[in-house]
């Protein structure tokens, strides 16, 4: 009964983290067509990257949560912590960088008057 349940609730996260990362992308996308390039484009198509990499572990997932390979399930459960802290902190450093970039980019510039 337990394992049951367990496998149920192990499907439903892994279903809903693939619709949210999907939706990731769209968003990852509509934002890196506000930036025609540089530094930040790049960092944000490298988001992008990783976010495919999670769509995959989780589609990995739901197979060996099927297949009943508790071990292999273990160990992706490990490697999503230590990957998703990684991800947060990127997201989070990313994200200041882009609104900075866009407030010092927004700003009125302020020519010098050269005094004669």
């Amino acid at each position: 009964m337990a394992i049951d349940l367990i496998f149920y609730i192990n499907l439903l996260c892994s279903v809903a983290g693939i619709f949210f990362f999907a939706y990731s992308l769209l968003i990852v996308n509509k934002i890196k067509g506000i930036f025609p390039s540089g530094k930040v484009l790049k960092k944000w198509s490298f988001i992008q990257v990783m976010i495919g990499i999670f769509l995959t572990g989780y589609g990995v997932n739901i197979v060996f949560n099927f297949i009943g390979d508790l071990q292999v399930i273990l160990f992706m459960t490990a490697i999503v912590y230590i990957f998703g802290g990684l991800f947060v902190f990127m997201i989070i450093n990313l994200s200041y960088k882009t609104y900075r970039l866009i407030v010092v980019e927004s700003a009125p510039k302020v020519s010098k008057v050269s005094k004669e």
